[in-house]
């Protein structure tokens, strides 16, 4: 009787030998793939760039021919990209330490091109920018209403791209790709939530252009020469009729046509608003834009207009020079009735400064600012513009707080909901983004804030189990004695300080649910004025300069554990640049 012979068993070492094997195979394998997918997404993401950066001119072509050819090139670039990192390989290859956040940044990175490349940018492509320019003074609102379609569109393909980028730390990406990746996740930043406040707003904006009736809008003009919270002094303000796009100058006024110096307030105010700016908001028209609650500034200017005037207001905007400069880089030089010419390099000096020595007489003043106002609306109600520059030029004053917008009807309201036209604050904190902020008023009584300089720095200490934040303003003035003996009262002041001193108030801003923990000024703690506004804390420090001085101003607030990651300083809109800077403190 024959035998079978049993099936002969591997050793286990051998076995393991083969598993070894196989398992390096594999590794070799998906190693790589993922180096030569690696490869081809940094290639076409570092390719993208400048194709991104060219795209922003010719936004503003009328002619779409060269634009539409960078799209197609776009999105040629970036589909590859993402086909050659987005594959389930990758995302295993993801999960190795080390590599893994790079590996993770570069894929999410080529998502968020290709959904702005497929989405988002061939929706505001199709949209004729000429729909934007005002014909006849007037804008074409039901033109303008279809753009509802493409924005919504190209806002949720921005709200994809903004998800793919938001747990991205470009600093853990490969050297040769920090400068590419910063541009192209800069640029989803930037461009998502401009694109879904457009969405939000585009239900309400025929309301708003008057299709459904004349809307009455106040235009502040702030006077950033004597600083104010939100900017400067409403030195001037106009009173816009908006209806069926048509928007016309109405009336103008000075602060001079209100009743100021009243004994009491025009409207009730909170005592912890009068604690922290003192009841002048409420009794010099001058003053209502001390704190960064613009929806108050709206109220009081309404309430000044109405006992002045008895027009019917909608609504209350906001302007500062240093915008219709920017404004003017896109309509060009405007000639005024006096003779003078404003152009973008010298509408600030010419506004803020030199205005005071050409015409010394406040009546004078008033005329210039008037014609000012008036041939700056008539170039930008002519339509003779590039929209896409112009569009560039405001949305640049709304990101420096130059430019707000408070309607007093709540639906229209309600789609600016956590814009930074309705309050350089926002109403709360959120998980993500904690806010801080420091407000700039001038007691002196003058035109001198066009000779200051400021830093505004915020100091992160996480080494504890509760966070704490330092603001810090280093404030200058830089007037010198021969400047001075050149300037005209009105610019110098009246008897609040000395000649050439400049006299300033300060509001520091902690974030939402923090305590005041202390203050001081050039280095050496003081008692100061605390408060509440806003649901923040408050600490309310002074300055004076005299000629050629420099201070430091410092307040420390204690936050939670809770407080976001993100952290922003929002302050007053000075005339020359403010330099901000948000440092981690490194624990030991």
């Amino acid at each position: 009787m024959s035998r079978t012979a049993s099936p002969r068993r591997l050793h286990p070492a051998v076995i393991a030998w083969i598993a070894l094997g196989a398992l390096t195979a594999v590794l070799v394998a998906l190693a790589a793939a993922v180096g030569i997918g690696g490869f081809i997404a940094q290639k076409e993401l570092r390719a993208a760039v400048p194709i991104v950066s060219k795209m922003q001119d010719q936004f503003g072509d009328d002619d779409r021919t060269a634009l539409a050819a960078s799209v197609g090139e776009l999105q040629g670039h970036a589909s590859r990209a993402r086909a050659a990192a987005d594959t389930w390989l990758w995302r295993v290859a993801e999960q190795a330490p080390f590599v893994g956040p790079t590996l993770h940044a570069v894929r999410e990175s080529t998502v968020a091109v290709d959904e702005l490349a497929s989405g988002a940018l061939p929706a505001l492509a199709d949209v004729d920018p000429t729909i934007l320019r005002p014909k006849d003074g007037a804008f074409d609102v039901a033109t303008i209403t279809q753009l509802a379609g493409p924005v919504s569109a190209a806002a949720d393909a921005a709200e994809r791209a903004a998800g793919a980028v938001q747990d991205i730390d470009v600093a853990e990406t490969p050297r040769v790709l920090r400068g590419p990746l910063g541009q192209l996740t800069g640029a989803v930043h930037t461009l998502q939530p401009a694109l879904s406040r457009a969405a939000e707003l585009m239900p309400v904006l025929p309301d708003l252009m008057g299709a459904n009736g004349a809307r009455n809008y106040l235009l502040l003009v702030q006077n950033n020469a004597e600083a104010r919270g939100t900017g400067g002094i409403p030195a001037s303000v106009v009173l816009l009729k908006v209806e069926n796009g048509k928007v016309e100058i109405a009336q103008q006024a000075t602060s001079r046509d209100f009743q100021n110096n009243r004994a009491e307030s025009i409207l009730p105010l909170d005592p912890e608003v009068v604690k922290l700016y003192d009841d002048k908001i409420g009794r010099y028209s001058q003053d209502i834009t001390s704190t960064p609650d613009f929806a108050m500034s709206a109220d009081f200017a309404r309430a000044f207009w109405a006992e002045s005037f008895g027009t019917p207001v909608d609504g209350v905007m906001s302007i500062d020079p240093v915008t219709l400069s920017y404004l003017l880089a896109a309509t060009g030089p405007i000639t005024l009735e006096t003779g003078d010419k404003l152009t973008a390099d010298d509408a600030v000096k010419i506004l803020l400064s030199e205005v005071y020595a050409r015409y010394p007489k406040n009546s004078d003043q008033d005329a210039f600012f008037s014609s000012a106002a008036v041939k700056v609306f008539d170039a930008v109600s002519s339509g003779d513009f590039a929209p896409v520059p112009f569009a560039t030029a405001l949305v640049r004053g709304i990101d420096e707080h130059r430019v707000y917008f408070y309607p007093f009807d709540d639906t229209d309201r309600a789609a600016l909901a956590g814009s930074r036209l309705l309050g350089p604050l926002p109403s709360q904190d959120d998980a993500a983004q904690t806010t801080l902020g420091v407000f700039v008023n001038d007691l002196t009584e003058a035109k001198l804030s066009f000779y200051t300089w400021m830093s505004a720095d915020v100091s992160v200490d996480r080494c504890s189990t509760r966070p704490t934040y330092t603001t810090t303003v280093t404030f200058t003035n830089t007037l010198d004695q021969a400047t001075l003996d050149g300037l005209v009262k009105y610019v110098f002041g009246g008897n609040n300080f000395p000649k050439g001193t400049i006299g300033t108030d300060m509001q520091f801003y902690g974030p939402t649910g923090s305590t005041f923990v202390k203050a001081s000024f050039d280095g050496t703690d003081v008692p100061v004025t605390t408060g509440e506004h806003l649901g923040r804390p408050v600490a309310r420090l002074f300055s004076t300069n005299g000629l050629q001085t420099t201070h430091s101003l410092s307040v420390t607030f204690e936050g939670s554990p809770d407080d976001g990651d993100d952290v922003s300083l929002v302050y007053t809109p000075m005339v020359n640049p403010v330099t901000s800077h948000i440092t981690e403190v490194a624990c030991g």
